[in-house]
């Protein structure tokens, strides 16, 4: 082969692109992974890492503050937000190690910097200088942020997931745009490091996108944390002066204007193409991203598209899953599909928020005829004794007790809900989790509970119960 032929060509070093560009070395394909100036991706840059990492050191502080909880006495906490975001940066740094050049090369992985753009469907330009050629090419591009429309919200400045973890200084009036995920993480963040923190969200609840009960839990939380939420609102408008922003808030026919010392944009996010000459690769692009099918061929099939960039869902996890499925389709001719119906989520707020499959609401809409069993976290000995017994488990099911979707809001939901995706996966009923024994006393006791209150909850069938009685008094 020649040396600027390669059996797999993975165009972005973000967690989708080197989880291909690995799983091909490892396997010993001729791999070159390219990325315009970084290993790592927004995940370990800019999103995933940098953002847990300051979520834990605002935990600390606040579970110092109310030690007192714990029958331990609470003390003033001094808050040094530049040693916060070193600790931000180192927490990176090591993780970086792991996702070497050197770490790549000993996989079997070439890697190359600069931009990367078609010349046709086989031929890569890499920095403007070097010619490359690909037998198959994987497409790991990610996302970036974007502005939305507001008047003069460009000139007075904000921050995004980037500039955010640049910042030494906490501002000490923030209004964060959005009442997703990343809003809700941020927000409850940079208020419990001391902020005065108000959440903007246009719709009617925060969290959109999971069942209703879980954002009322979740926005009584954060407005206890005093924490300002503004639904059915709207940034119309922002002005600046030297000294702090004036934003303008519609909603309905109402118009109001606060005032804030910096802005945190948590809303918009496009997919990042430019500059790879898709159409002279022949690859076509929707208004989401770079279309393909469930094999993730775009429309060159032997071009594939992972992760964000293809206007699918945009986590970590499901990037990774996708390359997954590419990199075997692409090795191995493979048919491997992906299932964009059980893809799992957690927004790490206090309390967590996880979800995998359907809710009540999608279930019926599909003609399932679906019930619900729900567990309240305060019947957890676990949870009881760590101080953590807020919020609930509820598992949505069919009339024959297969698990459609499981919504959780608790302390460790992440960690709870990798057990109900397995089920899931597998295809099994919510007895078969109570056929399990869960260790005592750990918080995944909730998700054993939940098959037995499921099944009291029915009761015992009329029959059973007249066999039943016919022992009674032996």
């Amino acid at each position: 082969m020649p040396d600027n032929r390669y059996d797999l060509i993975v165009i972005g070093g973000g967690s989708g692109g080197l989880t291909a560009a690995i799983f091909a070395g490892r396997v010993g394909a001729k791999v070159l992974l390219v990325d315009r100036e970084r290993l790592g991706g927004d995940c370990l840059h800019s999103g995933c890492v940098p953002s847990k990492a300051l979520i834990a050191s605002a935990r600390a502080a606040w579970r110092m503050r109310h030690s007192a909880a714990f029958g331990i006495k609470s003390t003033t906490v001094e808050i040094d937000f530049a040693a916060v975001m070193q600790r931000v940066r180192d927490i990176q740094d090591e993780i970086a190690r792991g996702e070497s050049v050197e770490v790549l090369s000993n996989h079997g992985v070439e890697v190359a910097f600069g931009g990367a753009g078609f010349l046709d469907d086989r031929r890569i330009l890499i920095g403007g200088e070097r010619e490359v050629l690909a037998d198959r090419v994987i497409l790991a591009t990610g996302s970036h942020a974007e502005a939305p429309k507001v008047e003069g919200l460009v000139e007075a400045t904000f921050l995004n997931h980037v500039s955010l973890f640049r910042q030494t200084s906490l501002p000490k009036r923030l209004l964060v745009m959005g009442g997703g995920p990343i809003g809700c993480e941020m927000g409850q963040a940079l208020s419990r490091l001391g902020a005065q923190v108000r959440i903007v969200e246009r719709g009617p609840r925060l969290l959109p996108r999971e069942e209703p009960f879980v954002s009322e839990l979740l926005a009584r939380a954060l407005e206890e944390e005093g924490i300002e939420i503004e639904l059915h609102s709207d940034v119309s408008k922002v002005t600046n002066s030297a000294a702090e922003k004036f934003v303008t808030l519609t909603g309905g026919d109402k118009e109001r204007q606060v005032t804030c010392d910096q802005i945190r944009v948590a809303v918009g996010r496009a997919p990042s193409l430019e500059g790879l000459g898709l159409d002279r690769a022949g690859v076509q692009v929707h208004a989401r991203g770079i279309r393909i099918n469930d094999y993730l061929q775009t429309t060159k099939p032997h071009i594939f598209a992972v992760g964000d960039c293809n206007g699918g869902p945009q986590f970590t996890h499901w990037a990774e899953h996708e390359a997954r499925i590419a990199t075997r389709n692409v090795l191995f001719r493979g048919r491997s599909r992906r299932k964009l119906e059980r893809i799992p989520w957690v927004t790490f707020t206090d309390p967590e928020v996880a979800r995998v499959g359907l809710t009540y609401e999608e279930a019926q809409a599909k003609g399932l005829f679906p019930h619900i069993h729900e567990l309240a976290m305060d019947h957890v000995d676990r949870a009881v004794c760590v101080g953590e017994s807020r919020g609930k488990i509820r598992v949505v099911l069919d009339r024959r007790e297969k698990i459609l979707g499981v919504h959780i809001v608790a302390a460790g939901a992440g960690e709870l809900l990798s057990e109900w995706v397995l089920a899931m996966d597998k295809g099994l009923r919510l007895g078969d989790i109570g056929k399990s024994i869960h260790v005592y006393p750990t918080l995944s006791r909730a998700n054993r509970r939940v098959p037995d209150e499921a099944f009291f909850a029915h009761g015992l069938p009329a029959w059973i119960r007249r066999f039943l009685g016919k022992y009674r008094g032996r």
